[in-house]
């Protein structure tokens, strides 16, 4: 009896194990781990940008709508010139400042289209976006502008560059959420880095085709004509006892640059002409016909007369594997500063 009863224990015990097992291999059993979900690693929320596009777009809002205010006012009071003034920023105050100071000259009106905005998913610099605009003058001539924005404190925001385009504006590589992608100034990823375009294309500039930049950007009225022209007046100003030169830095306002869908860049920079000329022999080499017009010489009789011109650009820049050229495609400029003596 004493064995059978040990037998009826232990036949208990495997009937008690099997239904514990079998309970916990029913429906509330834990899944297995597939080899994927074991090695998978979650992926974070995008990081909140510095500038979000929908903040891109009322900045942007309230700028061209000032500008089409205050620019179109008759007659335009000292509070409408400053309020105008602190619209802009770099260059294009630079630029602005000449045009409101030239005597006897005003501000043609013009008004602006839909934008069309390229904003970087930036998360840490400077604050800054650019846009894509038509912009209609008075005389209703419209061409689409590119202007770069940027912001002090995430609301003072001004117009750095303002380009007009000669040529259709590349692609520019957008994320899912349609933000655009900003370039450092030295990406190795492009042909000439963010950095280097505005000193390669004032090499152009001044030296044309022979210069150490030929091979890299394209040729045209902006680039190698610059120097055509320069050769040209130097020579014909030689003739009427005149010395000319001209010469092209880049400037020191900021560059701004995005990536284009092909993997090249979208380049905005600014550069400085400096023009000068010289009297070699008095009276045979008259000045005063080099002053721009109205504007009042220093001095009489001339020696020396120097302008300088704020030129604003957009270029695409090819990736670093492709063969294309670097081109120009919007500019923007004038004389900012004229000095006589």
């Amino acid at each position: 009896m004493r064995g059978n009863g040990r037998r009826g224990l232990l036949a208990l015990a495997l009937a008690l194990t099997a239904a514990a097992a079998a309970c916990s291999s029913g429906d509330g059993a834990a899944p297995e781990r597939s080899p994927a979900a074991a090695g998978s690693t979650p992926v974070p929320a995008a990081a909140r940008p510095q500038v979000t596009l929908a903040e891109a777009a009322a900045a942007l809002k309230d700028v061209l709508s000032a500008d089409e205010v205050l620019g179109s006012a008759s007659p335009r009071l000292p509070a409408d010139r400053n309020h105008l003034l602190r619209q802009a920023a770099d260059g294009h105050l630079a630029l602005l400042q000449a045009a409101l100071g030239r005597s006897g000259e005003d501000l043609p009106g013009h008004t602006w289209g839909e934008p069309r905005l390229l904003v970087p998913r930036l998360e840490r610099g400077p604050l800054w976006f650019a846009a894509v605009v038509d912009r209609r003058d008075g005389d209703g001539e419209s061409r689409s502008a590119v202007l770069t924005v940027t912001g002090q404190g995430g609301k003072d925001w001004r117009i750095s560059s303002l380009s007009l385009l000669d040529s259709a504006l590349p692609e520019i590589a957008l994320d899912a959420e349609g933000y655009a992608t900003a370039l450092g100034e030295d990406d190795p990823g492009v042909q000439i880095s963010p950095r280097l375009m505005a000193p390669l294309h004032a090499t152009t500039a001044e030296e044309g085709s022979a210069g150490f930049a030929a091979g890299l950007i394209a040729e045209g009225p902006h680039t190698t004509a610059h120097a055509t022209e320069i050769t040209a007046t130097r020579a014909a100003e030689k003739g009427g006892c005149l010395g000319y030169g001209s010469i092209f830095a880049a400037a020191g306002y900021p560059v701004h640059a995005l990536r284009t869908a092909d993997g090249g860049a979208l380049i905005m920079y600014s550069l400085i002409r400096t023009t000068t000329w010289t009297a070699k022999v008095y009276p045979c080499g008259e000045l005063r016909a080099k002053v721009p017009e109205g504007r009042e010489p220093d001095a009489a009789p001339l020696e020396e007369v120097r302008t300088v011109e704020t030129q604003q650009y957009v270029s695409t820049v090819p990736p670093k594997t492709s063969r294309e050229l670097a081109r120009i495609i919007g500019y923007a400029g004038g004389i900012t500063k004229v000095t006589s003596s």
